[in-house]
Order: structure tokens, then C-alpha cells, then sequence
């Protein structure tokens, strides 16, 4: 095995950060997605004509992306999916913004907006 392949199999890049959220008053740990998340999370967003589905897209990028900072468990799962549709505007923007960064999506999120 190549000593590279042992490096990047051993380096935790996953990045986490604290976000808190006004609207709700509560702070999340905010996770980047694996790539196995965000393409799971991708493909189940995109419609038939391969537009993005915000309506999937952010509460799906919650979902994997939210946990407790204090126990490290995950916040939301996928049955919340309505019920977070139906939180603040603001407070799912500021969510997804920051997991949108952390994992890259950034390309995606502005091809999607100039579509």
C-alpha cells in the first residue's frame, strides 16, 4: 500500500463548526458532508428536467449536516423534513449557507441560481 493512501485514509477532514441561530436560539454543530452524503444528498434533490429541489435540497442538507454539540447526535431526522419547511426562512438559509460552504456545494448552489 502507498504511505499516501495510509495519509489521506488516517487525516479526519470532515470539518465541524459551532453555528448559532437566533430565530430559534439554539447552536448546532455543524458538519461537512462525506462524499457519499452530499451526493446521496444531490441525487435525491434533482428533478426529472435536473434542476435543484430546494424543497429536498436544504431540509435533506439539515438534516445530514445538524448535530447536538454537546453529545455529537444527530438533531433532525429525514421525518422532519416537513416541520422544517415550515421554521423560518432565515434560519434555513443561515443553516444551509454554512453547510453549503463546509462541504463544497458552493459551485452547485450558484450554477443552480444562474440556471
Amino acid at each position: 500500500m502507498s504511505k499516501l493512501r495510509d495519509k489521506v485514509a488516517g487525516i479526519k477532514d470532515i470539518k465541524e463548526e459551532n453555528l448559532y441561530v437566533p430565530e430559534w436560539d439554539v447552536t448546532f454543530l455543524v458538519r461537512a458532508l462525506t462524499g457519499a452524503a452530499r451526493n446521496k444528498i444531490l441525487n435525491a434533490a434533482m428533478d426529472k428536467n435536473g434542476k435543484l429541489d430546494l424543497d429536498r435540497f436544504y431540509p435533506d442538507l439539515i438534516i445530514a449536516a445538524c448535530f447536538d454539540p454537546e453529545s455529537g447526535e444527530q438533531v433532525f431526522e429525514p421525518t422532519d423534513r416537513d416541520m422544517l419547511l415550515s421554521k423560518s426562512g432565515s434560519a434555513l438559509e443561515r443553516i444551509a449557507q454554512k453547510a453549503i460552504k463546509m462541504s463544497g456545494l458552493d459551485d452547485i448552489e450558484a450554477k443552480e441560481k444562474n440556471s
